[in-house]
């Protein structure tokens, strides 16, 4: 298996830096386990690892996606095990904090018959209409169980959840019982941090986005990308652009503060219940890095 393991967790908690280490001890390269970091320019408010980083160490599936592309949980697999063909001699650690993905990897994906197009169709129509916290009252209506754990601005995802259901008669969430393709278990280190410490880090990282260049970003993409293209549901991205002033932009920031801790939490929730994996605590540990190879060779 060229997967050595997977480091997964929360946005903010610190994987990034931790995975150039394991990369660099392993000889191992890297392969980002992300719905957002996948999409090309979108760098600075999705926290994509840096050029330094990237040369660094050898990065997969980041910042490689057309931004106007619906990126699904079928698609990453099949870009992963495309990989692994063609590198069978390579090391690869997985990398990120969208737990729908690794699981899709691991178990396979669920056998849902073909829908009719028209079903999609018509909700995209709906949420055009009424828009996209209408669509997520409906999909929690259909389907609570897969709308626990769904990000609430992923309207690709909502969108399926509710096809899914309208098409078939039966929830996503009773799909994913019956799975193939999976490459099987795969040690999955799970890094955590107090709660507090876990926030803190986020807003500090929100802000340093700012002073990394998050506005000028976001207006350039704006006049290249179009503002329906699946990329722009990334959080922050559509609030900053129709930001008017310094003010608007404060407040803002603070929401995106709020809605990234909100999904930290959600993740949070998703690993606890969803994937079996070690816990690595990045607040007691000083040495996660001896504390993983130590693990993964008992």
């Amino acid at each position: 298996m060229p997967v050595l393991f997977a480091l997964v967790g929360a946005t903010g908690v610190g994987k990034s830096r931790l995975s150039l280490e394991l990369a660099e001890r392993f000889r191992a390269e890297i392969i980002g386990v992300d719905s957002r970091q996948i999409y090309r320019g979108f760098a600075i408010g999705t926290a994509q690892p840096s050029k330094e980083d990237m040369a660094q160490v050898q990065h997969h599936l980041i910042n490689f996606c057309d931004p106007a592309k619906a990126y699904s949980a079928g698609d990453f697999c099949s870009d992963v095990k495309g990989l692994f063909q063609q590198s069978p001699e390579k090391n690869f650690i997985l990398v990120g904090g969208t737990g729908l993905y690794l699981q899709s990897l691991m178990l396979g994906l669920p056998q849902i018959p073909e829908i009719d197009k028209s079903v999609r169709q018509s909700l995209e129509a709906d949420c055009d209409k009424h828009g996209l916290a209408w669509l997520c009252d409906e999909a929690r209506k259909a389907d609570p169980e897969s709308m626990q754990d769904a990000d609430e601005n992923n309207r690709h995802r909502i969108l399926r959840i509710l096809e899914v259901w309208r098409g078939t008669g039966r929830k996503l969430s009773e799909w994913k019982n019956e799975r193939e393709g999976g490459i099987g278990k795969i040690p999955v280190f799970w890094t955590i941090r107090s709660r507090e410490n876990l926030y803190a880090r986020i807003n500090t990282r929100v802000d340093q986005m700012i002073c990394d260049g998050w506005l000028d970003e976001v207006q350039k993409l704006s006049k290249t990308v179009p503002l329906d293209a699946p990329a722009w549901q990334s959080l922050g991205y559509r609030e900053l652009l129709d930001a008017r002033d310094s003010t608007s932009v404060d407040s803002v920031l603070e929401e995106v503060k709020k809605k990234t801790r909100n999904y930290a939490k959600r993740q949070i929730t998703w690993f606890s219940r969803q994937v079996d994996s070690v816990q690595v605590n990045l607040d007691e540990c000083r040495t996660p890095v001896q504390e993983i190879v130590d693990k993964l060779t008992l």
